[in-house]
């Protein structure tokens, strides 16, 4: 009866162990087919312009390299629900466009060593013996090491018909039943950060391509704004807010350092 008994057991504690690797199987999978955490793509690319003449804020780009790229999930199930810390450890460059070789049809740049961490976290829930994501954070994207000048205090996103956000912490919860938005809607995004003078803030946005747009400092009311539309194709997507110190854009200069704030959608 003992032994019976022992046996049991352990079967119980095998079974137990099994689930738990194929319920952590199981969302490793949905995070890794799911856009919403392909965030790679909405921050790493080519330039906006490839042309001299908008010199600028505007001539650079992140080059990341996508082969060393270190994702590490963290998850935590509990009953019928599971707890998930995403990061992403990013290796790469920060490109600044300086212009044209002699030939003239191939750019030339300085380039900064990349060294960044992009963090997400997420809640899904069990239904019907199958995970599905029930709660997603925005995204928070930071140096590895150093800190900037700038702080980022919060972001207001205002979709002409979804409503109005507020993002105090890129970690907070959203339901997936709140991040709905239509088709061609027009977003603007208001960044409240300190001592604004000393960074160059972006919209990273997907409209059938990247697009990088600079955002504005209303100095009357004391924040970076810029309007985009969103693409009409239905799909699960980012946005990205982007402030770099403005050194990180100066070819003289070795800094490179930002903060990014991502948020999701659904098109729909």
């Amino acid at each position: 009866m003992k032994r019976l008994l022992s046996a049991l057991a352990l079967t119980g504690i095998l079974m137990g162990c099994r689930g738990r690797i194929g319920d952590d199987e199981a969302i490793r999978s949905l995070m890794e087919s799911d856009p919403l955490f392909n965030i790679l793509g909405v921050i790493d690319g080519q330039p906006e312009t490839t042309s001299i003449l908008l010199a600028g804020p505007q001539n650079w780009y992140r080059k990341i390299y996508r082969d060393s790229v270190v994702k590490t999930y963290t998850i935590n199930v509990v009953g019928d629900s599971a707890y998930v810390i995403a990061k992403w450890y990013l290796t790469g460059e920060l490109r600044v466009i300086t212009g044209y070789d002699a030939v003239g049809d191939t750019l030339t740049y300085v380039s900064k060593p990349l060294h960044d961490v992009a963090e997400r976290h997420a809640i899904f829930r069990k239904v019907r013996r199958r995970w599905r994501l029930s709660k997603i954070t925005g995204l928070k994207l930071y140096p590895q090491s150093g800190t900037p000048a700038f702080t980022v205090d919060s972001l207001v996103v205002i979709g002409s018909s979804s409503g109005t956000k507020v993002f105090r912490d890129p970690l907070t919860f959203l339901d997936t039943s709140d991040i709905f938005y239509s088709p061609g809607e027009s977003v603007e995004v208001r960044a409240y950060v300190s001592l604004p003078d000393t960074l160059f803030g972006y919209i990273h946005h997907w409209r059938g391509r990247h697009h990088r747009d600079a955002m504005d400092h209303d100095s009357t009311s004391g924040y970076l704004v810029r309007t985009y539309t969103l693409t009409t194709t239905p799909g699960r997507y980012n946005a990205v807010a982007d402030f770099l110190q403005k050194e990180s854009l100066d070819p003289a200069s070795t800094t490179y350092l930002s903060v990014a704030w991502g948020f999701p959608y659904i098109v729909r």
